[in-house]
């Protein structure tokens, strides 16, 4: 019988179970939930903490440009019990952003400058720019990622996958990019209503697109948005 001698140069997979060292880069951005005027509008706050609790139940991040809203969530700061963080403008030109925190979230000293426009992606004014998710993700720059409601969960997802697997997150994305250029704007409406009321049960009465659409949803969420 010859005998097996190891090599530790052979590094093939041929011998023993030898792994190649991979370095495993999480995103450093954090993902905040956008509230819009719509959104302020239909769901009380309750409702909307909830909604970002869906992304990240320990430390819920919001984000918002709606001065309503952040006037009311200043106000009801002391009140809110969660871990809360509020993301906001610092002035209208939105070229620097703030965290407005709840007592305790204090880790995070009250109006102190978190991030430049350039480090905080700029999704709150075009959705588009998710698209080019699992880029960002790679290049790993960014503080601050504002999630729309009708996508966080999607998103959310592939940002847990990629870093085991950059392909499969990139399928993943193109499978969400393709479902959501197939909504007109009354899908877009209707998961937006659906989207208000929590999280989705997918009901066969719903359109392919918007079906689809919340297939892929699922999918992810369930498997890797915990």
């Amino acid at each position: 019988m010859t005998e097996h001698h190891h090599c530790s140069e052979c590094n093939d997979g041929t011998h023993g179970s030898y792994k190649p060292h991979r370095k495993i880069e999480f995103l450093k951005a954090r993902l905040a939930m956008i509230v819009d005027h719509r959104l302020y509008t239909n769901v009380s706050m309750e409702g909307i903490l909830e909604l970002a609790g869906l992304i990240n139940p320990t430390a819920r991040m919001l984000f918002s440009t709606d001065r309503d809203f952040i006037a009311e969530f200043t106000a009801k700061a002391p009140e809110i019990t969660e871990m809360v963080t509020l993301y906001v403008p610092k002035d209208e030109a939105m070229n620097s952003f703030i965290p407005v925190c709840t007592p305790k979230a204090a880790k995070i000293p009250k109006n102190v400058e978190m991030a430049r426009d350039t480090d905080v992606l700029a999704s709150y004014e075009n959705e588009d720019l998710l698209k080019d998710l699992c880029d960002l993700q790679v290049k790993n720059e960014l503080s601050l990622i504002p999630l729309p409601l009708t996508d966080m969960l999607i998103l959310k997802s592939i940002t847990t996958v990629q870093p085991y697997d950059l392909p499969l997150a990139r399928l993943y994305l193109k499978q969400f990019i393709e479902a959501k250029e197939a909504l007109s704007d009354e899908d877009r409406n209707l998961l937006r209503n659906i989207k208000e009321q929590g999280l989705p049960t997918i009901d066969d009465s719903y359109n392919e697109q918007v079906y689809r659409f919340l297939k892929v949803e699922r999918k992810l969420f369930t498997q890797y948005g915990h």
